[in-house]
């Protein structure tokens, strides 16, 4: 009696344990897409989850290498801008030393033309004065050039650029537009040298021009002369003019000489010691005439002798 229901029951139970899985699957295949589509979003969601953590694990070294390089390369570019604003100020300041070195040379070429146009003019003032005191000249004159200076120290000479080609010969007077110069004392085919008249060995006939009291002035050296021959009754003053009195038959008559610088009279000599100081300024001498033809002297006035 209790057998058989046991065996019932458990063939009533499975019929309804396979009905109930059939409704799931039913139910299942009611709902594939929505399902499927859930998956695919379950695992795209924990892919990007897997790779997002891989990369995060992955970019720290670069990360602590870009900490570690990038004050570096901060300081690189740095330097590296530095540097190309320093060529470029190098470049700039090339620039302006050419611009500079063109300026600087135009700047010296204009002075270069203002000093030779001064010079120039300088020049055509003197030759103009000269040309005007030649025209006054009663005899023919031969303009020439100084063109050295004795440095030996033995005579008082110059170097004219003139010679026997151009008619210069020895004894002829020399003169300047402020006075009396000295005298040829030798010459070549181009050139001539002149002894000056402060030289030891120079003489010169002259007279004082208010009193017209005559005496020879010879030189004395160091750009000075003397007054030779004057004796003490001859009223003369310091500051007195001497002009040549054209005795000596060398200068013509009326050339001035120099002023009186000073006067020591003394009882006892028969002659005043009288210093003049020429109206040459020697050393600065450019231009001279050279007088071809000896002035003609007055006999009738010859100076005081010893």
């Amino acid at each position: 009696m209790h057998v058989r229901p046991c065996q019932d029951s458990r063939a009533e139970a499975a019929p309804l344990g396979v009905g109930g899985n059939g409704e799931v699957l039913a139910l299942l295949r009611g709902r594939r897409p929505l399902i499927f589509s859930v998956l695919i979003i379950a695992l795209a969601v924990t892919l990007f989850a897997v790779r997002r953590d891989k990369e995060q694990k992955a970019g720290l070294l670069p990360a602590l290498l870009l900490e570690a390089l990038g004050p570096f390369q901060k300081a690189l570019s740095g330097a590296l801008a530095f540097t190309t604003g320093l060529w470029r100020h190098y470049l700039d300041l090339v620039g302006v030393k050419e611009e500079n070195e063109i300026l600087r040379e135009i700047i010296e070429e204009l002075r270069r033309d203002r000093i030779q146009l001064l010079e120039a003019q300088k020049e055509n003032e003197r030759l103009r004065s000269l040309l005007a005191f030649r025209e006054r000249m009663e005899h023919p004159a031969l303009p020439a050039r100084v063109i050295a200076w004795d440095g030996t120290g033995w005579f008082q000479t110059l170097v004219l650029d003139r010679g026997k080609n151009d008619g210069v010969s020895e004894g002829l007077a020399v003169v300047a537009v402020s006075g009396v110069v000295g005298q040829i004392m030798e010459c070549s085919a181009h050139f001539s040298r002149v002894l000056l008249i402060t030289d030891p060995n120079s003489s010169v006939a002259a007279i004082e021009q208010n009193s017209r009291s005559p005496g020879i002035v010879e030189g004395e050296g160091r750009d000075r002369c003397i007054l030779k021959y004057l004796p003490p009754s001859e009223k003369v003053q310091e500051g007195d003019i001497l002009v040549s009195s054209g005795l000596d038959r060398i200068y013509p008559k009326g050339i001035p000489i120099g002023t009186i610088s000073r006067i020591r009279r003394e009882e006892s000599r028969m002659f005043q010691d009288i210093e003049v100081i020429p109206f040459v300024e020697f050393r600065k001498l450019e231009e001279v005439m050279v007088l071809l033809a000896p002035a003609a002297g007055d006999p009738e006035e010859e100076p005081s002798a010893p």
